[in-house]
């Protein structure tokens, strides 16, 4: 019985995954069989986004955009400052929604720099669904009626 071992890519719920299979003749049944040895993973891995994938964008001042580099760069930044520099800038934001913090130095060589500061929000909580039913109400008229079955009146 000669057998021999491939790769092969399967589509399982619209995403590619790839397997490491045996092919092998049965006598018995007269046809090649597969026998899956290993499961190698996704092909393309899915990598599941968590909170907001658009940043709210709000231009920065040089004084806020001084504070804001000087506390990232000694690693000290808190959403805290970013709070308080948000609301010196006249917005409010409530301290549970900030979920990362950015900031794009946009350098342009006719004009000045274009400094902006990017907030990742975190997404609303989701507001509970009420309960399903457990079934519709039932008719009051009561059971169906028996079908009747087909065994009793044979012909013989």
């Amino acid at each position: 019985m000669a057998t021999h071992q491939v790769l092969r890519t399967i589509t399982s719920h619209g995403h590619q995954y790839r397997q490491r299979v045996e092919l092998y003749y049965d006598p018995r049944k007269r046809q090649t069989r597969t026998r899956v040895l290993e499961n190698l993973g996704p092909v393309k891995p899915i990598y599941r986004r968590m909170g907001a994938t658009v940043p709210v964008t709000i231009p920065l001042e040089a004084p806020h955009f001084g504070l804001l580099a000087t506390h990232i760069m000694m690693g000290s930044l808190t959403a805290a400052h970013v709070i308080d520099t948000v609301r010196e800038m006249g917005q409010e934001i409530h301290p549970g929604d900030l979920a990362a913090v950015g900031i794009r130095f946009e350098l342009d060589v006719k004009k000045t720099p274009r400094l902006v500061l990017l907030l990742w929000l975190n997404p609303p909580s989701v507001p509970p669904r009420p309960a399903p039913s457990v079934r519709p109400p039932r008719s009051t008229a009561g059971p169906a009626p028996p079908t009747p079955s087909r065994s009793k009146g044979k012909r013989t």
